[in-house]
């Protein structure tokens, strides 16, 4: 509900990157620009929920399906006071991040399902402008940080709407997703991880960036303790393109696997043994 610019630079595994970010409210519309500075050149563009991802080299774009949940510098608004049935929240000082006065605030676990988190909110506005996530010796597994930052600012919607409308030369693709009930879909949720609540459930195709006139339908559910977040996909188990496999990055784990016809990809900010939950926990009705 604020605007502010800034540059943000995000760190796990020994990888960094960077990008560069617009984000204007004039009381009516929100407008947002991401520009990232290393890799391929992209731009992400947002006019309220609608949102584009541009890719210059490739001349594609793509309009993307709403987000489940919010992405940093945001918190699941809709669970932020269910986190602390998982967390314990203290303050712990305040620091200065990115030229402005920040509160810090420590969320830790109350079981070893999840990870430790360290935030830093702007005091005034309450922007998150820093969000570590921390392994259980304390060590920081990935961090989310502004590293120059101005609040406020004149809105400039010609910025993002202009690149909207002059995509001349783009393959635009839109990939098709919809809402779905996950009992509607055939699974229900016969072993709940404690602490985490479905929060979102679509039908999408994975394969629509790719060229591919093959329809792959995948079921997406996410599921949040308020926090942080785990997604599950679940599409038909093909012999020829699915292998097991597991894999870390910073905080963020991932395990695909195959149940009896089906093939499931677990991901999220979570300890691997919590996406073995989570593979186990839906079944097919």
């Amino acid at each position: 509900m604020r605007s502010y610019q800034g540059t943000l630079v995000f760190t796990a595994g020994g990888a960094v990157s960077s990008s560069k970010v617009s984000h204007f409210v004039d009381g009516r519309h929100r407008y947002e620009r991401i520009e990232a500075l290393d890799g391929q050149a992209r731009q992400q563009i947002r006019h309220d929920e609608v949102v584009l991802t541009l890719w210059p080299q490739t001349r594609l774009a793509v309009f993307e399906p709403p987000d489940a949940v919010a992405d940093f510098p945001a918190l699941p608004a809709s669970a932020q006071q269910r986190a602390l049935e998982s967390y314990d929240a203290r303050m712990v000082g305040r620091e200065r991040i990115a030229g402005v006065e920040a509160d810090v605030v420590m969320l830790k676990p109350r079981d070893a399902l999840r990870f430790a988190q360290r935030l830093w909110a702007e005091r005034e506005s309450g922007l998150l402008v820093r969000a570590d996530v921390l392994g259980a010796r304390g060590e920081v597994l990935e961090s989310s940080a502004f590293s120059d930052l101005v609040l406020g600012g004149k809105a400039n919607p010609d910025s993002v709407i202009g690149p909207m409308k002059r995509l001349d030369g783009y393959r635009v693709v839109r990939p098709a997703s919809r809402s779905v009930q996950l009992d509607a879909e055939g699974w229900t949720v016969a072993k709940p991880v404690p602490g985490f609540q479905l929060v979102s459930c679509a039908r999408r195709s994975l394969e629509a960036t790719a060229g591919s006139a093959e329809e792959r339908p995948v079921v997406q559910a996410v599921f949040s303790d308020g926090l942080t977040h785990v997604s599950v996909f679940v599409e038909p188990f093909d012999v020829q393109r699915h292998k097991p496999m597991r894999t870390s990055l910073g905080a963020t784990q991932s395990q695909m696997s195959r149940q009896g016809d089906w093939w499931f990809t677990v991901v999220g900010d979570v300890p691997m043994s919590t996406i073995q939950l989570f593979e186990s926990a839906l079944q097919r009705r």
